[in-house]
This record gives structure tokens, sequence and C-alpha cells, in this order.
């Protein structure tokens, strides 16, 4: 579908989306242990991919009102097809978890999902005893097969994914454990991991870039409360900031590394305040100045930056984002393509962006979310400040299911559209 959104004053109250990493790593804790309790966790297509890969290794669960009630497996149930959809998350980590099955086990995902390049998350896995058949760069499908004994490893990780699909995988290895990390991009991520993981009763220790991990642990989570997104708060955030007033509660303090965002946007000038007690942020109209900014840790919050920085007053340089172009989509490209089309000055590197700020603040015209959900929730509030057509907005349900309703709610001028289905060859072009 299209989402078309045309100039809007905002105002008002909204609650984000829980954490979809929260929920992800949640959910396969609550597989891993005999009777656990998930509560408020994110209901949208990637975490449905995952609790339908829960439900396929042998762990049964039940809804009860925002309840997810759970009956965990003792043993990994592989030896059969998964297919993950749209979830990087989601096959990462249940690569590693299917390498404890003696059988082998096919991953696959979506046409997105297929692009995605694990070599480095497989090799470990293989080193650790694991057997693994796929093509050089182990894109889906791939196959992965156990049994993985445990033992010393080192990894350059492009995604923090796969260390988290380690750190889930070792404590029920035979033999203790050892991941030493050379690199890897957005770590907060990986607390988020450790997180979970602490609450699931599970033991890991931390010696600089090293995790050591002992072996023959159990997995005891009990219950656990998903907290808000603050990728979803970033687009609610520049809303706000943009075109109105917003104050978004049930915003209270965790490990995510996207609460930067608050930070982010006062150094851009913005007038935000976080009442971390009440848990409440304020976000109000403002002046917008370009900023520098390091996207290492924080990749999720590129899109909502760089729509920030198209109404910012001189430059904004976005850097250290090469990640960026091993997402759904290649990110840096399609924010390029997306902001050129609204007459945004921008020059596209190989780690970043450098966007000049368009001095009329109107944008009109037609942009695609080249099936990327961040490009479609980001780039919809430019509409805000004049008219932008959205192609294939649909895919905000892989995180935010309910956006556009949100910003009705608020204010905002939102028609929806029917039109053709994505092609990824128009990112190609």
């Amino acid at each position: 579908m299209d989402i078309v959104i045309s100039k809007s004053e905002i105002f008002g109250e909204a609650r984000t989306p829980p954490s979809k990493s929260y929920t992800h790593r949640a959910f396969i804790s609550a597989a891993l242990s005999k009777k656990a309790v998930v509560v408020n966790p994110l209901i949208s297509d990637d975490t449905i991919a995952t609790l339908n890969a829960c439900k396929k290794i042998g762990a049964k669960y039940v809804r009860k009102g925002n309840c997810f009630e759970f009956r965990g497996v003792s043993e990994i149930e592989g030896g059969c097809y998964f297919n993950f959809e749209n979830s990087g998350t989601t096959l990462r980590i249940f690569t590693g978890l299917l390498s404890l099955s003696p059988l082998k086990s096919t991953l696959d995902g979506d046409k997105s999902l297929r692009t995605r390049p694990n070599k480095e998350l497989v090799l470990a896995l293989k080193k650790l005893g694991a057997k693994a058949d796929g093509d050089e760069l182990f894109r889906a499908p791939f196959s992965v097969q156990g049994v993985i004994k445990g033992g010393n490893v080192e990894i350059k990780a492009p995604s923090s994914q796969f260390i988290t699909s380690l750190l889930y995988t070792l404590p029920l290895a035979k033999f203790d454990s050892c991941i030493k990390i050379l690199s890897t991009k957005s770590r907060p991520y990986i607390e988020v991991t450790l997180e979970v993981l602490e609450n699931s009763g599970i033991n890991i220790l931390k010696e600089k870039d090293a995790f050591v991990i002992p072996a023959g642990q159990e997995y005891k989570l009990r219950r656990f409360e998903v907290p808000a997104d603050f990728s979803s708060a970033s687009y609610l955030i520049a809303a706000g900031i943009l075109a109105g007033e917003v104050k978004i509660r049930n915003i209270l303090d965790s490990r995510q590394g996207d609460k930067k965002i608050v930070e982010i946007c006062r150094e851009m000038g913005a007038e935000i305040d976080w009442n971390k007690k009440d848990g409440v942020i304020t976000a109000r109209k403002s002046e917008l100045c370009g900023i520098s900014f390091d996207a290492s840790d924080t990749p999720d919050l590129v899109p909502t930056i760089a729509i920030l920085s198209a109404v910012a007053k001189g430059e904004t340089e976005i850097y250290n984002a090469e990640h960026l172009r091993i997402k759904e989509i290649d990110r840096i490209r399609g924010i390029a393509v997306n902001l050129r089309s609204l007459g945004v000055e921008v020059d596209e590197r190989k780690d970043g962006l450098r966007i000049m700020g368009k001095e009329n603040k109107y944008f009109k015209g037609t942009v695609d979310s080249f099936g990327d959900h961040r490009i479609a929730l980001a780039f919809s509030l430019l509409g805000l400040l004049g008219e932008v057509r959205v192609r294939n907005a649909e895919v905000v349900s892989v995180s935010y299911p309910d956006f556009f309703e949100t910003l009705k709610k608020l204010g905002a001028n939102v028609i929806t559209e029917n039109s053709l289905f994505w092609d990824k060859k128009s990112l190609d072009k």
C-alpha cells in the first residue's frame, strides 16, 4: 500500500510499542526454560517469526491478554525447514541453537533475508563442532547441523547478532567456551542480550573483549516484562520536533543503545525533555542544526537522524555506518535515493552520508520503503512539512504495526491507498 502524509500540526500523547529486540530474546529464553511468562511483548511480523521458530523446536505457548505463557524444551528439535521471513535476529540466534541438534536443519527467509551474509557466525560454529552447507557467504537458504561441543573461538562480527547467537547457544554446550571478539558493531544490543540472559539464570563472565561461558547451564527465565522500544520512540520524537509537540509515555530507562536519540536530538538543538522517573519524553517543534554522528553503536537511528538532518541548518555527517549496507536493504543507498527524490542534497559514502539541510523545509514527492520498515517509518514524517507519498508502506508491520494510526490520533493528515508491492530492482537503479 501507499501512504500519503500531508502538511500537519500534531499535538498529543502516545505510547510506543514494546521493544522488538527484547521481545525476540525474551521469547527465545522462555522457549528454552521449563516454564516462563513474557509480559507486554511486541507482536509484529518479526516477532511472530520468532514465535513460530520457538514452536518448531518444540516449545509450547499460550497467549493470555498481554502475556505469553511458555512451556519450554530441554533439547532443541531440529531436522526440518525453518522460514524466518524478514527477521535477521531470529535467523542468527537460531543458527546457533540449531547447531545443538544432531539433525540437519535448513534456515531460510524472504527475499531480503536471503541477501544478508552470515559467514563469520557459521565459521565460528563450525570451529566449535557444527556442520554447515551453503554459499560462500552463507546467505539463506543454508543448512546447519550439530552437535557443537564448545571451546575457544575468535570472531570478527559485522553484526552484533552473531555474538548474541553464540551467547545464547554456548551455555548449552558440553564444554566451557570463550568468545574473543576481534571487532563488532552495535555493541549495545549485546548488552540487551546479556540482560535477558541474566534474567534467565545464565552465567556469562565478561573479560575485556572476551566472554567466558561455563558449559551445561540451564535456562530458568521465570517472568520478563518487555520495555518500550527506543527505536520506535525515535519516530514520535522526530514527529514532535518537526511539527508540533508529542508527549511519549512508558519510556523508562533500559540498556537499549537507541535511548541515545534523546542526546542526539538535544545536540541538534531540539527542545526535548525526558522525565526518567515517570518515563515520559516530551519533544517540541524546534530549529535544528547539523551535527557529526557516529552510527557504529546505533545503526537503527540513522534513518531518523537522516530525515532530521534534511531540515537542519548546515551539514550533517553520518559515519561508521557501513553495517547499514547489510540490513534489510542497503540502508545507506536507500536513504540517499529517497532524500534526493525530495530535493535534499546528499553525498553517499562507503560508511555513511553527508546531508545538507534544505533551506525552505518543504518536502513534496514520492519515496519508497524498498521493503525496509525503518525507511518507511522515518521518511513518512517529512510529509508533515509538505506532502510525501511512501510506497510499500505496509512494511511498517515488521516493528510498528500501528504507526500510521498513531500519527492520525496526533493530528496528522494520513491517507492510505493501495499500490503494487515493492520490486527490489528499484533500489539498484
